[in-house]
């Protein structure tokens, strides 16, 4: 008997310690849940110090399991861990409706990848943002706004570089890329374009960091220049190890161009006369295909509007914009007109029986009178019309010596504006634009200067050679002269091979940069025959060394 209560009351103490065990380990996975729902309220941001002390709790509790601690202990651990998560959750509301306008400069941050993108900086933020949140945990509110001020400035330095590191993190990847390949001494000019871009984009964000559209499209020209420039470069540097490679570059770049005229049915391409005479080729063959096309497209468009027009004198409704089921419809209209026309003519025929006209009479010719009557009146509408016809032939003479003499001044107001714009973007340092014995527009250019002796254009005068660019574009359309002059100094023959140079090598940049064919542009050299101010004087001889851009009208 005495056993057998033993054994009982061992059985009831095992049942009432798993009881407890289980029951222990469901508090503590409870407080785990609520622990990992504080994160995603961001408790350890906006209640740092609640959520500290439930972290404590929690992990003694734990720890306690762990080492098979008193049930009590456990128990109070698990509570107490409750009790400061409860009170984290709550802090945290409380937090931010307190800091609820300096929420914004965070959030931004965050949206902009901050944390990932540039976590040094955002860190910086975070934490003088955790002083203010600590500050209104612990009842601070008025030092809580003060720190959290602070804050501000940091989150939006944090976005801004965000904003910059993500939109411009290939860009930088590939002009590093550019680097490696040697770019900076094979292809200076291209890489200068991709660092060009890439500040655009830089300056564009720093100004308004929500210009995504503009600084997009510059990280896009910066990725393609570094990418252009890596790959120019590489090719330069297997020319420099083999001299053949010239030759096969040359062929690479000839077939391509060939499979793209043989694409549009041009058989061969006349490198025999240069890159310059094929691409002019291709682009004139080109140009000729789009005028057929568009030819034809008119012609369908005239047939269509003839067909449409037939169709509402017939008063046939489409059922759609399908010109077959249209024709269709004007179709079978027509048929029921012919129908119709055929139907009357019986029915008059019919009439004259009825009324017992010979067999052979013709029903026209009871309208006779009438028929004299409406030629009288068409006469007459005739005479009227051809009066009215002489007058407003009159109207539209005068209409247009009227259009002619306006669209004339128009034309002048507007050559004499661009003018005026084109004179403004030269500092007199640089040059003037006038007009010579042809009233031809000349862009006289005595700043634009080259290295004694030589003819490449420096660097230094790319902005110039721009402003240059603005003005021929004033003017599309019309054809230019490049022209090279220099002083008496020297031996003539030398200063006119110079002043070719010269001229050629600013017709080539002004091709490139505004994709001129070689019919629109060409450079010759005048050497010191046509000097615009005496050779006797320093001034006079830097006057008369300049390039002058002849713009044809």
């Amino acid at each position: 008997m005495r056993n057998s209560v033993c054994v009982g009351v061992a059985s009831a103490f095992f049942v009432l310690t798993l009881t407890g065990s289980i029951s222990a380990q469901s508090d503590y996975d409870n407080v785990s849940k609520l622990m990992d729902s504080a994160r995603v309220a961001e408790a350890p941001v906006f209640a740092p110090k609640s959520f500290t002390k439930s972290q404590e709790k929690f992990n003694e509790a734990k720890q306690s399991i762990d080492l098979k601690k008193g049930q009590r202990t456990i128990d109070q651990y698990v509570a107490d861990a409750r009790e400061f998560i409860e009170n984290a959750f709550k802090a945290t509301g409380v937090c931010k409706l307190s800091l609820q306008e300096y929420l914004a400069a965070r959030d931004k941050a965050r949206k902009a990848k901050a944390p990932s993108l540039v976590p040094e900086l955002y860190a910086k933020a975070e934490d003088q943002f955790v002083v203010a949140t600590g500050k209104v945990e612990s009842g601070d509110v008025k030092g809580a706004l003060r720190e959290a001020a602070k804050s501000t400035p940091l989150f939006e330095i944090a976005e801004l570089e965000g904003i910059k590191k993500d939109m411009l993190g290939q860009a930088a990847s590939l002009l590093e890329k550019a680097i490696t390949d040697e770019a900076d001494k094979y292809a200076l000019a291209t890489l200068d374009r991709a660092r060009t871009a890439y500040q655009k984009a830089i300056d564009i964000l720093t100004k308004d960091r929500y210009n995504r559209a503009s600084a997009q499209k510059e990280a896009v020209r910066s990725e393609y220049e570094a990418r252009h420039a890596s790959n120019i470069a590489q090719s330069v540097r297997s020319l420099n190890r083999n001299d053949q490679a010239w030759e096969k570059l040359m062929l690479v770049y000839e077939i391509q161009m060939d499979r793209v005229g043989q694409s549009i049915g041009l058989a061969y391409l006349p490198f025999d006369n240069g890159p310059l005479a094929a691409a002019d080729s291709l682009i004139l063959y080109i140009k000729s295909l789009q005028g057929n096309v568009k030819q034809k497209e008119q012609s369908s468009a005239g047939l269509a509007q003839q067909l449409k027009g037939t169709a509402d004198y017939l008063k046939v409704s489409p059922s759609s914009d399908d010109l077959q089921a249209l024709a269709a419809g004007v179709d079978r209209r027509s048929r029921q007109i012919n129908d119709s026309l055929s139907e009357l003519g019986a029915r008059v025929t019919k009439l004259a029986g009825r009324l017992g006209l010979p067999p052979a009479a013709d029903p026209s010719t009871t309208l006779g009178a009438v028929d004299s009557a409406v030629a009288t009146l068409i006469a007459q509408q005739q005479g009227m019309t051809q009066a009215m016809a002489t007058e407003q032939t009159k109207l539209a003479e005068l209409s247009k010596a009227h259009e002619e003499a306006s669209a004339e001044l128009t034309a002048q107001k507007e050559s004499e504006d661009k003018i005026k714009k084109a004179r403004a973007l030269l500092n007199p340092s640089e040059g003037e634009v006038l007009y010579n014995a042809t009233n031809d527009l000349v862009v006289r250019l005595p700043g634009l200067q080259f290295p004694a002796g030589k003819s490449e254009i420096a660097d230094q005068q790319v902005p110039l050679l721009e402003k240059v660019k603005t003005i021929i574009e004033m003017f599309p359309n019309n054809k230019l002269v490049v022209e090279g002059h220099t002083d008496d100094r020297g031996e003539a023959a030398a200063n006119m091979q110079l002043s070719e140079k010269r001229a050629y090598a600013v017709m080539q940049y002004l091709r490139q940069a505004l994709s001129l064919s070689a019919e629109q542009i060409h450079a010759t050299g005048f050497g010191a025959d046509k000097p615009v101010a005496s050779n006797q004087t320093v001034e006079g001889r830097a006057k008369n060394r300049r390039i002058d851009i002849v713009i044809l009208r």
